[in-house]
């Protein structure tokens, strides 16, 4: 695993420039009382205070409980890239590396790519806030002009350069010209649908052509096609500063229907491309909206989506979508309800996560735009950026805390069980061709409290070899890296150390703080 590049501190400003050197980290079992401060023993698990924990404090890593297997970390695109692929060098390369280098940021390997609908010359453009006015390709006279989306393409394609691999293209809206307003922010009675039902087909062929022509052009192939975002709300009204559109549900299965045809009509499902649906705002509307798809629209659609914003059944979305055998992805989600600096905000996105994975089950987490305009009078993104000239970066704490996750948990790791799913996610890494003898374990531990909470980590179903692990008699070892994001640290590496199996641990996690646990077992393991 590669430990966190130096990036900026939370809140403060910097200039794009090489990072500065890290100070050597301390190693060996000193290092966790001294800097965790926690125990760590074999047997028994020891708390904090050196009493034996009781048994529901303990959280047993089970690797026969294993839950859905991940994808990823990403982003939508919109609306930053719109401005931020804009941007000279070597400022938008170095946003790209943060965005997309496992090695320099997050390591992102998902980018959802919007396609717009917006027109200049439009009622709408005034009132867009900066960066939202992602122009249509297809114009009124039926010309195409692919120029329009430069700087978005650019950040995607540097996205794809960087690591990332998989791509889905969504919509906000259609063309403006399809719409009833005619605008692509939403109907007068937002209520209401605001594509114009002749327009359909139209409608259908515009996604498919994006994506074919993505295809053709730069090789580049987008995986699904969301049609919608946010449908089934009354968000979206004419005038507004974003796009949006309303759709019912009725029109949804119309809209899938005809996606999906257009997709075999043109050679695109061959080619993998499907369709994502409902990317509905709230989880409990999301359910509404999947009860009310046709059996014929369910089939059609290869992966469900949802946002995070609201709702809280996320039991039931898992256990409708996991008979289909569809991915179901966390396709949205932000926070901007605490200052960028501040571990609240952290903490906030770190609660979600956590949900999301241990609750919902979800096969990838994407979160909202990432790059935020710090000119905008508000709290949102991982990082902001004066949208008007660049000059400087400023790294929020959410930054760090999805570094505690992305940096740690990539594609193809497997969720495991967790009976703390408030509080621990944990994820066994995907096998590394390079490593065959190596197993290795991430625990995320998120302590929202204001002072030290105990945790307890029981790992000893996992065995060298055809050895039995007890007694210490099991033969293997194993290596502990600690990675720590609190007030005053971020995503930092604190203590690696080599410890034998089997393995129990226990931790005093610091208040206000997130703490990544990377255990890897030197041998080859089999659990019991």
């Amino acid at each position: 695993m590669q430990s966190p590049a130096n990036v900026p501190k939370p809140g403060h400003a910097t200039h794009v420039g090489p990072a500065q050197a890290a100070p050597p980290i301390p190693t060996g079992q000193d290092v966790i009382s001294q800097v965790v401060p926690s125990l760590v023993e074999r047997h028994p698990v020891h708390t904090f205070d050196g009493t034996a924990p009781a048994p529901d404090s303990v959280v047993v890593i089970d690797p026969g409980r294993e839950q859905q297997e991940f994808e990823g970390w990403g982003t939508s695109l919109c609306w930053f890239a719109n401005i931020a692929g804009g941007f000279p060098d070597p400022l938008r390369t170095y946003l790209a590396d943060l965005l997309f280098d496992v090695s320099k940021g997050l390591g992102m390997q998902i980018c959802r790519y919007n396609i717009g609908g917006a027109g200049w010359g439009t009622l709408d453009i005034p009132n867009f806030r900066y960066g939202a006015d992602v122009e249509s390709f297809w114009g009124p006279e039926g010309e195409w002009e692919f120029s329009r989306d430069a700087n978005q393409r650019w950040m995607l394609l540097a996205a794809r350069d960087r690591g990332a691999c998989i791509f889905e293209a969504f919509s906000n809206s259609p063309p403006y010209w399809m719409t009833v307003s005619g605008r692509s922010s939403g109907n007068v009675f937002p209520w209401l649908d605001n594509l114009q039902p002749r327009y359909q087909d139209q409608f259908v062929h515009y996604l498919a052509e994006v994506v074919r022509w993505y295809h053709d052009t730069h090789g580049l192939t987008f995986r699904t096609i969301a049609p919608f975002n946010e449908p089934n709300t009354i968000y979206w009204w004419a005038g507004n500063n974003q796009e949006g559109c309303h759709f019912d549900v009725s029109t949804q299965n119309t809209i899938i229907t005809k996606l999906a045809e257009k997709l075999e009509v043109m050679g695109l499902a061959k080619l993998g491309v499907g369709i994502a649906a409902s990317d509905e705002t709230s989880i409990d509307t999301a359910v509404l909206t999947f009860k009310g798809y046709t059996k014929e629209v369910k089939e059609a659609i290869s992966q469900y989506n949802t946002h995070s914003y609201l709702g809280s059944m996320r039991k039931e979305l898992r256990d409708l979508v996991r008979p289909t055998g569809r991915r179901l992805w966390m396709s949205e989600f932000g926070c901007g309800s605490f200052k960028l600096s501040s571990m609240p905000a952290a903490l906030e996105l770190s609660s979600v996560i956590m949900k999301d994975l241990n609750v919902l089950q979800a096969n990838a987490w994407v979160y909202w735009q990432a790059i935020e305009n710090s000119e905008g009078g508000n709290w949102w993104g991982l990082m902001q950026v004066p949208f008007h000239t660049g000059r400087y970066i400023i790294l929020g704490k959410q930054f760090y805390c999805l570094m505690q996750y992305s940096r740690f948990i990539r594609c193809g790791s497997t969720i495991l069980h967790s009976s703390q799913p408030k509080s621990v996610v944990i994820a066994r890494a995907a096998p590394d061709a390079a490593m065959p003898t190596q197993t290795q374990i991430v625990i995320v531990a998120t302590n929202a409290l204001s002072d030290y909470d105990v945790v307890n980590f029981d790992l000893t179903k996992f065995s060298a070899g055809e050895s039995t692990a007890v007694e210490g008699k099991d033969g293997g070892t194993a290596t502990i890296d600690i990675h720590r994001t609190s007030v005053t640290e971020n995503c930092q590496k604190v203590a690696s150390m080599e410890v034998p199996t089997p393995l129990r641990f226990g931790c005093a996690l610091r208040p206000e703080s997130i703490t990544t646990f990377v255990v890897t077992f030197e041998q080859a393991h089999k659990f019991k």
